[in-house]
């Protein structure tokens, strides 16, 4: 679905350069630190009052460090603590000290301490291991409406959360309006810049604006709650926690560590995934891939020695990342001066001067506009009772999947939910329509250079011709309805094309499938030709050679289609010429109209020239100084690409015109005709059709006729096919032919 996913609608920004870094910096910088510092201090009520203020230390020190440390990744990427993390892990050392008791540990600041490093060191290394079996290359497999769900669970889990903050914080202030008007000012200042200065940092003049609305109120006596209310603090938490204790030879050692690898790869997934979806989301703007599992593995280094030192968890943020990347490009300068700025921030203490409720009105402005508009503006359509499309609806429905199961549950959980889903999907839209279209001979033809009798011969018969034009890579879900398909489309029909153009690839059971519709199509004398199975590079042509040594594969659909039309003019074809025989006046495409005196002047002026199969018949390049008349066999006009290989433009066998338009205007050959089998040609130089015309033979005018006649026949066919090409694109492709009974192909 076009336009499904909102990251798909953030543009590229095109400004560089150090004032463009700056900018998005300090975006960067306004959206990670108060959010993370939200985090750790969510994280660390589950702790102690009393480590508090190391915790927001090691927390913003892990910020600073891990922006720095991957600054020069190929991938670079925003981060920050997640109140999703941050909430799991304080989960985590509640059904910890839980079972302290059984595992003859007291509670403890330090014990306390002592898990939430394991459990974060452990999670760290975890990430790690995920990078190095390289699992971030699921990601691209993600369809878009997840990622459309995931920007939408985000932007309600933070709506939720901080809606719920600023009630808190009202209900606690003294007086209402300090928290109220602060709040709105920062909201309303982030909303403008947002809405009419996209490319602004909006979250940090929000800030700055709540932190005038703050001072004023300070000034006023009323103060409202600050996010540095808790001081600054040099210490780890790593430095209080009491390792010994869980060393300690009485305490239970396995089922403790049980919990902490289990709880480590839970928090390491989570991490990861959040890290590698935003990875993915940047890469749908910017194009930049990650290419060294050695990013990765320092990814997840920094994230475990953070963990060890007490941080909260860092992961990689969508919504800070596509914060700055309105802004600036993400780079090293933006990801560098964003460390800079976290450490300038927590050593000059101006978060102690930063209202909460600031912070609070900035986050719901970035929640707003995290909201997915396509999937909003499907959804309002679909309550209206509005009839959607069977991919919006699957979309949307998708959508609203994800954002439930990541809401109610965790990202793990809906990126699993997603990948799943969007497979399934992806199975049912290929199931549906594994033939995108039908044609027949009366709709397409090939590029082969025929005579007049042959092109009216097809005309009439060429509905006996039937092209499946194949999409989609093909598993055994289509088996059934690819089977239907190909069996509802050859009532009538003579000879069948498959058009595996653009398959890439195709299973046992879909190959299974085309061999047994090819043998019974053989029992009921139909010829079946196969056209392209080699295009896409994948394994159609393979699986083919397999399961069916005989079946007849064309390099393209022009051959298969010249291969399948000189099948029906061999059934249909009778009298002179049937037999193959190589008389110029049999093959009458020159002698139409002519006497039996005319006919023979005409032949006594043509020569008979044979070519074994390879040889070249005419030369690219050459002077158009003799017209030719295919008496026997068939070749190939062939010219090469732009990266120098032959490529095969139409075939041409007996009856037809070589050399016909340079014979006539003097231009040189623009092609080679190779023989795909032994050629015999007629030939008329040049110089003996000057004679013809220095002697004012009656033949001359009525064999320049002829050949303009053979030009108008190929061009009214030609304007008949994309007639009837128009006609059926009108109606359902398979029920579209006017089909006529015809006589049972020969066996």
């Amino acid at each position: 679905m076009e336009g499904t996913s909102s990251f798909a609608q953030v543009e590229s920004a095109a400004r560089r350069g150090w004032r463009a870094s700056s900018i998005g910096a300090l975006e960067g910088a306004a959206g990670a630190i108060p959010l993370s510092l939200g985090c750790a201090t969510l994280l660390f009520s589950h702790v102690s009052p009393d480590v508090m203020a190391s915790g927001l230390f090691a927390t913003m020190l892990a910020l600073a460090c891990i922006h720095f440390a991957t600054a020069g990744n190929q991938r670079p990427l925003m981060f920050t603590a997640r109140i999703f993390e941050a909430t799991t892990l304080g989960a985590m050392l509640d059904q910890a000290v839980a079972q302290l008791p059984a595992w003859g540990l007291v509670d403890s600041t330090g014990v306390r301490l002592a898990f939430l490093c394991a459990f974060s060191t452990a999670a760290g290394l975890f990430v790690c291991v995920l990078f190095l079996v390289r699992a971030e290359r699921l990601t691209p497999f993600i369809p878009a409406p997840v990622f459309a769900g995931f920007s939408n669970s985000i932007a309600v889990v933070q709506l939720v959360s901080q809606s719920r903050s600023l009630w808190q914080q009202l209900a606690a202030a003294p007086v209402v309006m300090t928290v109220a008007s602060t709040a709105a000012v920062a909201l309303a200042g982030a909303y403008v810049l947002r809405r009419w200065r996209p490319r602004w940092p909006s979250a940090a003049v929000g800030l700055l604006l709540g932190l005038g609305a703050g001072l004023f109120w300070a000034h006023q006596g009323q103060p409202a709650p600050m996010v540095g209310g808790g001081g600054i603090s040099f210490g780890l938490p790593v430095l209080q926690a009491d390792f010994r204790a869980l060393l300690a030879p009485e305490v239970r050692a396995w089922p403790m560590l049980l919990l902490v690898l289990g709880n480590g790869a839970i928090l390491g997934t989570m991490i990861f995934i959040n890290t590698a979806i935003g990875s993915q989301a940047l890469t749908q703007i910017d194009g930049r891939r990650a290419r060294s599992r050695g990013d990765g593995l320092a990814m997840g280094a920094v994230m475990s020695v953070a963990g060890l030192a007490g941080a909260a968890p860092i992961s990689g943020s969508i919504m800070v990342s596509l914060a700055v990347a309105r802004t600036s490009r993400v780079d090293v300068a933006t990801m560098t001066m964003v460390a800079a700025i976290t450490v300038l921030v927590f050593l000059t203490g101006v978060l102690g001067w930063v209202p909460l409720a600031a912070v609070v009105g900035v986050l719901l402005c970035d929640a707003w506009f995290l909201l997915d508009r396509p999937s909003l503006r499907l959804a309002g359509e679909w309550l209206r009772g509005t009839r959607l499309a069977d991919n919006a609806r699957e979309d949307l429905a998708l959508i609203a999947a994800v954002t439930l199961l990541a809401v109610v549950a965790n990202m793990v959980v809906a990126a699993f939910a997603g990948l799943v889903l969007g497979l399934f999907l992806f199975a049912v839209r290929s199931a549906r329509k594994p033939v995108r279209n039908v044609w027949t001979g009366q709709q397409l033809s090939s590029n082969c250079a025929r005579c007049s009798s042959e092109l009216r011969l097809l005309a009439e018969h060429g509905a006996a011709i039937r092209v499946f034009e194949l999409e989609g890579d093909m598993f055994f879900a289509v088996g059934a309805s690819l089977e239907q398909s190909l069996h509802s489309g050859t009532e009538g029909a003579t000879c069948l094309v498959l058009d595996w153009s653009r398959v890439r690839h195709v299973d046992t059971s879909v190959a299974i499938t085309v061999s047994t519709f090819e043998r019974n199509a053989a029992e009921r004398g139909l010829a079946v030709f196969h056209a392209g199975a080699g295009m896409q590079h994948g394994n159609v042509a393979e699986e083919l050679r397999r399961r069916m040594p005989q079946a007849k594969l064309a390099p393209d659909l022009d051959y298969a289609l010249e291969l399948a039309e000189n099948r029906l003019i061999q059934w249909h074809s009778t009298g002179a010429g049937s037999d193959g025989t190589s008389s110029v006046f049999e093959a009458m495409l020159l002698f139409d109209g002519l006497n039996v005196e005319e006919c023979a002047a005409l032949e006594r002026a043509m020569v008979h020239r044979f070519f074994r199969s390879g040889e070249v018949i005419l030369a690219a390049g050459e002077s158009s100084d003799d017209l030719m008349l295919i008496l026997q066999g068939s070749a190939s006009i062939v010219a090469p690409d732009s990266e120098g290989n032959a490529v095969r433009l139409a075939g041409v066998r007996r009856g037809a015109i070589l050399g016909e338009v340079g014979f006539l205007d003097g231009s040189p050959r623009s092609a080679n005709v190779t023989a795909q089998d032994d050629v015999m040609v007629a030939v008329l130089t040049r110089e003996k059709y000057l004679e013809l015309c220095r002697a004012g033979h009656t033949v001359v005018p009525k064999l320049l006729a002829n050949v303009a006649m053979a030009l108008a026949s190929r061009l009214r066919h030609t304007n008949q096919l994309a007639l009837a090409r128009a006609r059926a694109q009108q109606r359902p492709a398979v029920a579209a032919f006017p089909l006529r009974p015809s006589a049972p192909p020969p066996r």
